[in-house]
């Protein structure tokens, strides 16, 4: 995850998770068409957007990816992918090897190509080191008396109609701030180049970047012959899109060229995050006289999601025994049966779901809840050991402290019990909870050395300082 303290949601009734920023600011590198192209964002609290956990989501965009990821000289699987559940067209860079994409994105593009594209100029970003760097750039304009302006920025990200606020809030004069802008137009030029670069080793056209910035170009809120190059912090949308017809029109992949089976995926995906992003009602009708496995997929989200749990059960167990390898069928029967309270039969789904896709933290995470609640504390070892791998995968996800609070606290083991909520303090930016939990674990009169050392570093830690 991108930030050091994270809070938790999780939704009423599916398995997926939803996760949002709740320190006061965190950095953003967007790719947006319907407000300004901003690189980097100082986002406020307010306009922190949230986040949805899909195994499936997250590693089919990976999998999409993966030519691109190979272009751009990384290691397979090493660029993660996450889905922000935000209506806008947009995509952005954070951390050191993470590509966020709006819900948005996914739902309104016209094509795989445009997402790719959209992809690797994120990419791009990645490989030219633009996050770090762009931190001294920040602190050098805010020394220089730019908090306005970034304020500005960051109302743009969150929503508002932004190039007369950014253009009024900057004003015209501070050397710092058109320095600024003037850095964060040049990585976005970079990153177009690094983007078409790997588009065309990957063997993909350039046309849906194209399609997109036709888009960008119609969408903005003022004409750019009205609007300051100082504080464009895009190149212009024009030029840009000059750029990208050059290259649709000398590159060797002019037409889609993505294979059948990764525009059958990317049809999955997005049927499947539209079935949990649009009114269930409307899936179902949509959907009603279709007989293909992705659309009775997204009935089954719709119903589970209406409640209709029986019905949304039938579905999954006919896709299941259809396709008996798809570990993501699985997956969903057991969130389904869950639901059903039927920990049990749930756990043994999530179980074949992890035998088809090991090391997978949202599966782990959900045998291990499923495990607890069968009551059985034969199950608690198991629960336990799924959990802790699934921290191993992701340490900064604070939902998975919590649920193994609770496993350790029906398996009897309380000081464990206590150090997994400290950790979940501790992610959730509450330092004097931590402190207060550490302090519950050195209470303990039998203590593992690794547990009462972990509690003495966060006690020194956050005592005196819970704000830290």
């Amino acid at each position: 995850m991108p930030s050091n303290s994270i809070a938790i949601a999780e939704h009423s009734r599916t398995g997926h998770t939803f996760i949002r920023k709740s320190r006061s600011m965190t950095y953003l590198l967007p790719f947006r068409l319907t407000l300004p192209l901003l690189f980097l964002v100082l986002l406020p609290q307010s306009t922190a957007a949230g986040l949805i956990r899909d195994t499936e989501l997250e590693t089919g965009l990976q999998k999409l990816a993966a030519p691109l990821v190979k272009a751009a000289a990384f290691a397979p699987n090493s660029i993660d992918f996450r889905i922000v559940i935000d209506s806008s067209y947009n995509a952005f860079v954070a951390g050191k090897m993470a590509v966020y994409l709006h819900s948005g994105l996914l739902l309104d593009a016209k094509s795989p190509e445009e997402i790719l594209g959209v992809i690797a100029h994120e990419l791009g970003h990645i490989k030219a080191g633009h996050v770090p760097r762009r931190d001294e750039v920040i602190r050098d304009a805010s020394s220089a008396g730019s908090l306005a302006a970034l304020a500005a920025i960051a109302m743009a990200a969150g929503g508002a109609s932004s190039d007369a606020i950014v253009g009024v809030a900057i004003g015209g004069t501070d050397r710092a701030r058109r320095s600024m802008m003037q850095s964060f137009r040049y990585d976005e030029a970079v990153a177009d180049e690094l983007g078409l670069e790997y588009l065309e080793k990957a063997g993909i056209t350039s046309a849906g970047l194209e399609q997109m910035m036709r888009r960008l170009a119609s969408q903005r809120s003022l004409p750019e012959s009205h609007q300051s190059q100082y504080y464009q912090t895009h190149p212009n949308a024009a030029q840009r899109l000059a750029i990208f017809q050059d290259h649709t029109k000398q590159t060797s992949h002019k037409t889609a060229s993505i294979a059948e089976d990764k525009r059958r995926l990317m049809e999955r995906l997005v049927n499947k995050l539209r079935a949990y992003s649009e009114p269930a009602k409307n899936i179902i009708q949509y959907n009603d006289a279709s007989t293909a496995a992705s659309t009775k997929y997204s009935n089954a989200i719709a119903h589970y999601r209406r409640g209709d749990l029986e019905l949304a059960y039938e579905l999954m167990e006919g896709l299941s025994q259809a396709m008996p390898n798809d570990p993501f069928y699985h997956e969903f029967r057991g969130d389904i049966l869950l639901s059903m309270a039927k920990p049990d039969a749930a756990s043994v789904a999530y179980e074949k779901a992890l035998t088809l896709r090991p090391n997978s933290p949202q599966i782990q995470l959900n045998l291990g809840r499923s495990l607890v609640a069968t009551n059985n504390k034969k199950n608690l070892p198991r629960a336990i050991e799924a959990m802790l791998a699934a921290k191993k995968k992701e340490p900064n996800w604070a939902f998975i402290n919590r649920q193994l609070a609770i496993a350790y606290g029906r398996a009897g083991h309380i000081a464990h019990a206590n150090l997994s909520l400290a950790e979940e303090a501790i992610l959730l930016g509450n330092g004097q909870r931590a402190a207060r939990m550490a302090k519950r674990v050195l209470a303990s009169e039998v203590l593992a050395n690794d547990v009462r050392n972990r509690a003495n570093d966060i006690l020194f830690r956050f005592e005196k300082n819970p704000q830290k």
